[in-house]
């Protein structure tokens, strides 16, 4: 017979499915542990039941308001209500998170994706400038600076500095990853350097294949 525990080696596994069914078994036993109902809140949203995963989490807010992972049910909260694109609702949660956590990066990069997707692009820039006064080598805001800059119309000669700065930071750090790769090349090629874009799109469809957002960059800057 399985154990309560069971479902963590599970959830490590990544067989979010099998690991419900095992949460779903001990909360009949614990109904009132908040822990069994966080990470059935987390096994919801690796699922992509979101709509599921918020109720629950609304549940833990308002029965167990001193649960020791509040900070993390509120970011679950809102990663799921940005995957349902309830983006008011998201950014209210945030703003208000963040009068007690004033720099939480987290929180700070839902923000800056909710404006970008609300097509806020100065707003969401200036967010991923105060993430990086604070945290310097934050990866994704260096990306997101660099690949949000490269989206404007126009760009002063410090942005552009900026831009290419950024961009360069973030491989030195992750220098293999697809998404960054793509900002680059994306940068080069809306800077006019079709070549050196040709070798980061391929770089990263090296590491993503098959990507349907690389393909099409490539077939673009074929023509």
């Amino acid at each position: 017979m399985a154990s309560d525990n069971d479902y963590l080696s599970y959830m490590n596994k990544g067989n979010y499915a099998m690991a419900l069914n095992l949460l779903d078994q001990a909360l009949l036993q614990n109904p009132e542990d908040p822990i069994l109902l966080y990470n059935f809140a987390l096994c919801c949203f690796q699922t992509k039941n979101f709509k599921k995963t918020i109720q629950v989490l609304d549940r833990i807010l308002s029965e167990y308001p001193g649960f020791i992972e509040l900070d993390n049910v509120y970011r679950l909260k809102v990663f799921s209500l940005v995957e349902l694109k309830e983006w008011e609702a998201a950014e209210g949660i945030i703003k208000e998170r963040l009068q007690i956590a004033i720099d939480d990066a987290k929180l700070l990069s839902f923000l800056a994706h909710i404006y970008e997707y609300t097509h806020r692009l100065e707003d969401a820039i200036s967010i991923h400038r105060r993430i990086l006064k604070a945290n310097p080598d934050y990866k994704n805001s260096l990306n997101s600076l660099g690949y949000l800059l490269a989206l404007k119309k126009k760009l002063t000669a410090d942005e552009r500095a900026e831009a290419i700065r950024s961009l360069k930071k973030a491989l030195e750090l992750d220098p293999n990853n697809p998404a960054y790769l793509d900002s680059f090349g994306y940068f080069l090629q809306t800077n006019g350097k079709p070549e050196e874009a040709w070798k980061a799109y391929r770089k990263a469809l090296q590491k993503n294949p098959n990507h349907p957002v690389l393909l099409e960059r490539l077939k673009n800057l074929k023509k």
